[in-house]
């Protein structure tokens, strides 16, 4: 309908009231002819919307676009075709004219009476009021007489009222449809409500991880993807494929490897977390998944990771840094300290020591590092066990749940605190030693870290012991390191005195030295070699002593007649003459030849000599140690065992060796140079021979001191073994005088002891 413009004033009831029917059933028509063509656009673009869907299977962003489309499109046509046509304020005048126009033939009578109402001032105008009354009253009746709803296209009204009840119908059945058919049911659930309801097809796919399409992941991390083929799926038996998407729009299709778990059915690939991106799987068989939208977040990491080794105090060592991974070694019983500095708030933190998880306090501000050490310090309640070897690892929580994706970890191996290393040696002792004797040992021990204590530590099995009894154990201890410590090395001499250990003759000893370092509660040992010695009567070492110089002294016979044999051998090169006819080079070469050997063989009597005289020595040295020349020195104090060792053998042997022998090492050496001149070669071997008869003069006067000194001891031995008999009688008598009877076998023990 036109609108016109028309003053609004009041028209006659009659006419009022008609067209107040009129305009609320133009009202109701208007609105069913808006609504019926509005509910048709609205189930099109419906229909529209799943035939898209289900032919070209749209992802969440189409269908979250298609959505919008189809709301904007269902607003727009509810305010044109619905609301806009009510808007508009169509006037009696206009209204009036449109129904007499349809039914009332178009004389516009009450149109007129309906304006002439509306004068109030007739006079102004020049109009007669009878007339006016008149036709005022004409048109009223011709209001009452006429049905203003005829001016409306029923035929039209009733065509919208079928639209309108037609497209009701449809939309309550695809509301029907979508409570009870899986197909509608899916078109709803996806481009609706916008899930991830797939379709009905033959394979269904699965993304572990996503959640409403979105997942997060840490930034440079490798995730590995799976997609699972679902059970309901009719076909499993395909190829699987990730669609990955960069920011930059490029696409990448990656082939799934089949993990073989659930019959097949699940794949993975991995992907390396360096940027936001977007994925979907799809199948050979064309069935795909929703794209899934990755953001990424930064992970917790140690920045800086310090690792500082406090060794225990005993060693005095400082703290160290230890650099890079490791392993380290570390002294066992030290202590470790670690600081992490991160890059972001943390919600938790854990240390994995040795294959051990334990929590990390974070009470302090998020912005300091975290310090804390290994083992625990026990006064702040930690409880972390003994430094162990093994893989130490930081594990780091953020606030989003989100772990450390870069490993902070390093490897620790413990290094025991090796044993003090000991050497000893005994010094002028045999295997055979007296109840009296002292066992002088040089030693020399060292440790890393400092040494605490030495001892001896002696053990024994007495003759009369059974086989199965326990060896009797003595340790005698010594100070045998300097009082300022540490002591990391020493070097020294100590001695064992055997007197006070008792030891009856013919006990079994066996002796070590023994050195414990500074390790607190649990300190290691070092031992030496085992030295073991028989506990013999002084007339057995006495005798053993004689057996072992007269071997001596027979040794010394050998080199007497191998230094003979040498002069000898040198007077023959002296006296050696060029025969005719053989080459003078090839005769001096062989008489140089000679030579040679010669010189070596007057070094070997020179160093046979001296190893003689070092074993007097220690014979000397040995009866001094098992106090042997305090019975001797008492029988004869004018032939002392020094005198006869060190003044008639040792000292001559010394001199002979560095007097005599050295220089007919050198005449001899001379001799070689001057093969060549026979001349001076006669003179030279003179010179040797002359030298070589003095080491012989001198030899018969050592060997003289040996058989003088044999002797000696053979009488001296001879007269303590009287002695000692002697003894042994009057010790027998006296107990017969107190006894005045000797009963039994043991009553006479001892009498006529040898």
């Amino acid at each position: 309908m036109s609108s016109f413009t028309s003053n609004n004033s009041p028209a006659p009831s009659v006419i009022a009231k008609q067209l107040a029917r009129l305009r609320g059933q133009l009202t109701r028509w208007l609105t069913i002819h808006g609504a019926g063509r509005w509910l048709a656009i609205v189930l099109a673009i419906v229909v529209a919307d799943v035939f898209i869907d289900r032919v070209f299977q749209m992802d969440l962003a189409q269908r979250s676009i298609m959505l919008t489309v189809m709301v904007c499109a269902a607003v727009w046509f509810l305010f044109t075709k619905v609301l806009r046509p009510l808007m508009f304020n169509t006037s009696d005048d206009a209204l009036v004219a449109k129904v007499e126009q349809r039914v009332g033939g178009d004389s516009q009578q009450i149109l007129s009476t309906l304006q002439l109402a509306r004068e109030s001032d007739l006079a102004r105008t020049g109009t007669s009021k009878t007339l006016v009354d008149a036709t005022i009253a004409d048109g009223i009746e011709k209001a009452k007489s006429l049905d203003f709803s005829q001016a409306l296209d029923h035929r039209q009204h009733r065509k919208d009222v079928g639209l309108l009840t037609g497209g009701a119908i449809v939309a309550a059945l695809l509301a029907i449809g979508i409570l009870a058919t899986s197909f509608l049911g899916t078109w709803f659930s996806r481009n609706v409500l916008l899930s991830s309801r797939q379709w009905p097809q033959p394979t269904y796919l699965e993304i572990a991880g996503a959640e409403d399409g979105s997942m997060v992941l840490p930034l440079g991390a490798k995730h590995k993807q799976i997609v699972t083929i679902t059970e309901d799926s009719a076909v499993t038996d395909v190829n699987v494929n990730l669609e990955v998407e960069g920011v930059s729009g490029n696409r990448t299709i990656y082939p799934m490897a089949s993990t073989g778990k659930f019959d097949g059915r699940e794949r993975v690939f991995e992907i390396n977390v360096t940027n936001e991106f977007r994925f979907r799987a799809s199948t050979s068989n064309g069935m795909q998944t929703e794209w899934v939208d990755v953001t990424y977040v930064e992970p917790p990491a140690v920045v800086d990771l310090q690792v500082v080794a406090k060794s225990p105090a005993y060693t005095g060592l400082e703290p160290a840094i230890l650099s890079g991974g490791g392993p380290y070694a570390v002294l066992e019983g030290s202590q470790i300290e670690i600081s992490a500095t991160y890059n972001k708030p943390l919600t938790s933190a854990s240390l994995m020591a040795a294959g051990e998880t334990f929590a990390i306090d974070l009470s302090a501000e998020q912005s300091a590092p975290l310090v804390f050490s290994v083992p625990a310090d026990p006064t702040k309640g930690e409880s972390i066990k003994p430094l162990a070897g093994g893989e130490y690892e930081l594990k780091l929580v953020d606030e989003s749940g989100l772990a450390n994706i870069r490993r902070s970890r390093f490897s620790i191996t413990i290094k025991e605190d090796m044993s003090p290393k000991l050497r000893a040696d005994l010094l002028g002792i045999s295997g055979l030693v007296t109840t009296r004797a002292i066992l002088p040992m040089s030693f020399q021990a060292a440790d890393d870290y400092g040494l605490n204590q030495t001892w001896f530590h002696c053990r024994w099995r007495e003759p009369e012991d059974l086989e199965d009894a326990p060896e009797k154990t003595k340790t005698v201890y010594f100070d045998g390191l300097p009082s300022e410590r540490p002591v990391t090395e020493f070097k020294d001499a100590a001695v064992l005195d055997l007197e006070p250990l008792a030891l009856p003759q013919g006990t079994s000893l066996r002796v070590t030295m023994n050195v414990e370092d500074s390790k607190p509660e649990t300190p290691n040992q070092g031992v030496s070699k085992e030295f073991l010695l028989r506990v013999v009567s002084d007339e057995e070492l006495r005798s053993d002593l004689l057996r072992r110089e007269i071997e001596q002294r027979k040794s010394f016979e050998q080199i007497y007649q191998a230094q003979l044999e040498l002069m000898s051998a040198v007077q023959v090169v002296g006296a050696s003459e060029m025969v005719e006819g053989i080459d003078p080079n090839k005769f001096h070469r062989a008489l140089e030849t000679k030579l040679i050997e010669l010189i070596r063989d007057q070094k070997g009597i020179g160093t046979s000599v001296d190893r003689i005289a070092n074993r007097f020595e220690e014979f000397l040295v040995e009866v001094k140690n098992n106090r042997l020349d305090e019975a001797e020195n008492a029988l004869a104090p004018d032939q002392r065992i020094e005198t006869r060792f060190d003044e008639k053998i040792i000292r001559p042997i010394r001199s002979m060796d560095q007097n005599m022998i050295s220089v007919a090492n050198r005449n001899m050496d001379n001799c070689r140079r001057l093969a060549s001149d026979a001349l001076a070669l006669d003179t030279a071997v003179d010179q040797t021979v002359e030298i070589q008869q003095q080491i012989l003069e001198e030899m018969q006067l050592i060997l003289g001191a040996m058989n003088t000194s044999e002797n000696f001891q053979e009488i001296i031995n001879e007269m303590l073994n009287v002695k000692a008999s002697s003894k042994s009688i009057s010790s027998g008598i006296k107990q017969l005088k107190s006894k005045q009877t000797i009963d039994t076998e043991e009553d006479a023990e001892g009498i006529f002891d040898d």
